[in-house]
């Protein structure tokens, strides 16, 4: 009997033994299948770039807010370009009558360049930082449409990752698409 119950128990064994060594050959190839199927996906990541300096260089957008600024600031702008000729006009006139003029005429034309240098940096200043703020008000406008356009276009075109060129120290060319003109293109007819 003892025969018996060890045959059948070695049968028993060697059973369990067949099914665990079959849950563990299925477990490994399922685990290499994913394992697999996860490095095959990392492999698929597909990657956008764009030039945001070409982007800027060729939209429409950018010439039209050059333009309005030119515009809106013109007056000004000559006022100071005016202010800047007579200054210079004022100093040439000082190198050149210098010699012949006398002491008290001196100190009133140097005082006279100084006020007017003055008056200069008083009405620069202001409006440099005025030009400056309206256009990065403008810029924001334009960049928001940049970037409403170049989720738009990963999103069409089923990119997991865009990158800026001009950030990216390096990208192989053959496995990245550039989207520049995409994002030109859509951005012009906003």
């Amino acid at each position: 009997m003892t025969l018996k119950t060890s045959a059948s128990t070695s049968a028993i064994l060697s059973k369990e033994f067949i099914v665990k060594k079959i849950f563990k050959t299925s477990a490994m190839g399922i685990l290499a299948a994913l394992l697999m199927g996860n490095s095959v996906n990392a492999f698929a990541h597909k990657v956008g770039l764009i030039d945001m300096q070409n982007i800027y260089s060729q939209l429409p957008q950018m010439a039209k807010i050059e333009q309005t600024l030119k515009n809106e600031f013109a007056e000004r702008r000559q006022e100071l370009e005016k202010l800047q000729g007579d200054i210079r006009f004022e100093a040439e006139k000082f190198k050149r009558e210098s010699a012949t003029m006398s002491e008290e005429q001196k100190t009133a034309l140097r005082d006279k360049i100084q006020q007017m240098q003055k008056t200069l940096a008083e009405k620069g200043r202001p409006l440099e930082q005025e030009i400056k703020q309206r256009q990065n008000q403008e810029l924001a406008k334009v960049q928001k449409l940049i970037f409403d356009a170049i989720q738009d276009v990963a999103k069409k075109g089923k990119f997991d990752e865009v990158r800026v060129k001009e950030t990216t120290i390096y990208f192989n060319p053959d496995k990245v698409s550039d989207l520049s003109n995409e994002i030109v293109e859509v951005v012009s007819k906003k």
